[in-house]
């Protein structure tokens, strides 16, 4: 073996005569195929990548809904604690008012009591005692006592007024349906009406506010109880053939509410205390 062939064995560790297949075992791999290897891995650095982000991303945002989540249970007791006082103070102011309204409906019974002993000693002052008293009855100013109707409305089940009909609210007494009735029973002669203890005037307002019904501003809850002061017999009759008495039951038949009638021979309707002066005018003499 010459010195040229073992230079040559040393600089490559290789049999010369080996060297066709040292070629086909070193190109074994093609080109294209090498190539689609190095993006494959390069893809898989970038996946890499992108989940490494993703990762962080997450466990950012679950530190923030715990975070959020653990500023709510604490701030909880806090709310409570507002929500409690606010209502208390509610509670009081109401218990407030209605002290005052009962004193003041004291109050105004004294005076109506001393205006007609003060009425009582001519003839002329015995007239304008009665008119007076008949100001008072129409306004409201006075307590009147007397036989009528009463007529007293019930929510439906919840159940009631689903499907095609409309929703459960439905089922539910409307600010609309007290207005039929009450309407209707001074339509068919009724003197005095009150809905739930609260007297209805030329100024009262029936009206809905979140789904409570309030009366001269002040919410009711149901059942709702209508009184009204007249002749029994005409008043219960006249109402029951009105058509507010056909479309309240048309209702309670189609959505489940309480509709019911009866005679009494003694009903108390309250005054108005709320009641103010907004407009006069001398009387001229006729």
């Amino acid at each position: 073996m010459s010195d040229a062939s073992l230079g040559l064995r040393s600089n490559t560790g290789r049999d010369p005569s080996l060297s066709l297949l040292w070629r086909i075992s070193d190109d074994a791999l093609d080109p294209g195929y090498r190539e689609a290897q190095v993006h494959v891995g390069a893809g898989e650095q970038k996946r890499w990548g992108h989940s490494v982000v993703l990762a962080a991303a997450l466990l950012v945002l679950a530190a923030l809904v715990t975070a959020a989540a653990l500023q709510t249970v604490r701030g909880a007791p806090a709310a409570n604690r507002t929500r409690d006082d606010l209502a208390a103070r509610v509670t009081d102011a109401s218990q407030q008012v209605d002290a005052a309204r009962a004193s003041l409906a004291q109050m105004g019974a004294e005076v109506s009591q001393l205006r007609v002993e003060a009425l009582s000693g001519s003839e002329t002052d015995r007239q304008l005692r009665d008119e007076l008293l008949a100001y008072e009855l129409a306004s409201g100013l006075v307590a009147v006592t007397g036989p009528g109707v009463t007529v007293e409305l019930t929510d439906g089940p919840p159940t009631a007024g689903t499907g095609d009909t409309g929703g459960a609210d439905l089922a539910k007494v409307l600010d609309r349906d007290l207005q039929v009735v009450v309407n209707g029973l001074f339509a068919s002669g009724a003197e005095a009406v009150s809905v739930n203890g609260q007297r209805i005037t030329a100024l009262s307002a029936i009206r809905g506010a979140g789904g409570a019904v309030l009366v001269g501003y002040r919410p009711l809850s149901p059942p709702y109880v209508v009184n009204a002061i007249g002749s029994p017999e005409t008043l219960e009759s006249q109402f029951a053939a009105s058509e507010a008495a056909e479309e309240m039951r048309t209702i309670a038949a189609t959505y489940g509410i309480g509709f019911a009638t009866q005679e009494s021979d003694s009903i108390t309707v309250p005054a108005e205390s709320d009641l103010s002066l907004r407009y006069a005018e001398p009387r001229r003499n006729q």
